[in-house]
């Protein structure tokens, strides 16, 4: 279905696969302009992305630059209060998934990416503490999940958008098999989602 949104992104950022995720469980299509995912940025994408990062949602004369913020906007955008929350306790229980994956997993994700998925040039020794920074996130994170699943509220919301895709690599990184159940549950949930593999391209 036209929408009228243009999505600067590029296939292989798990920050615009979220976004692409939820546009397909939408059944909404954009207008997808791909920017490199390292390098110079132009200064045309730097006006509207000031920091240069992926993905930037446009609509209309609003611009999104931050991922979590364009799955609120969609899901709002489209009276889905199903994938949004439907009362403040929900949506905020759906923030602090989106927030606390951002803020508390992501850099220990990165810290253990950079090396195993763009060959950074990491020490041995500071690759096991960066799997084990990492085991700790994600058992942390693990705890805060809904304990009857299938999904990171019990039902499916944007926090499965966010989890599916930011799960894309995880079963690479070298972490043992007992780590986070729960979660690894989720992501699995989330990306046998027929709107995940559209995504994916």
């Amino acid at each position: 279905m036209p929408s009228g949104l243009i999505l600067h992104d590029h296939v292989d950022s798990t920050n615009a696969l979220k976004v692409r995720f939820l546009l397909a469980e939408l059944g909404l299509d954009a207008e997808r302009h791909e920017v490199p995912l390292r390098g110079e940025r132009s200064p045309d994408y730097l006006a509207i992305h000031p920091f240069g990062l992926i993905p930037a949602l446009v609509d209309g004369d609003l611009v999104i630059t931050e991922s979590n913020v364009a799955l609120r906007y969609l899901a709002e955008r489209a009276g889905r209060d199903d994938l949004r929350g439907a009362d403040a306790a929900a949506r905020a229980r759906i923030d602090n998934l989106l927030d606390t994956l951002s803020l508390e997993v992501r850099p220990a994700l990165w810290g253990v990416e950079e090396f195993v998925l763009y060959a950074a040039p990491i020490a041995a020794a500071d690759q096991v503490r960066r799997r084990a920074a990492l085991v700790v996130a994600l058992n942390a994170y693990d705890a805060l999940l809904d304990p009857d699943g299938p999904f990171a509220v019990g039902a499916f919301t944007i926090a499965d958008c966010a989890l599916g895709a930011r799960g894309k690599h995880l079963g690479v990184l070298g972490l043992p098999d007992d780590v986070a159940p729960r979660l690894r549950g989720v992501i699995a949930a989330a990306q046998a989602r027929p709107a995940y593999a559209a995504a994916l391209t």
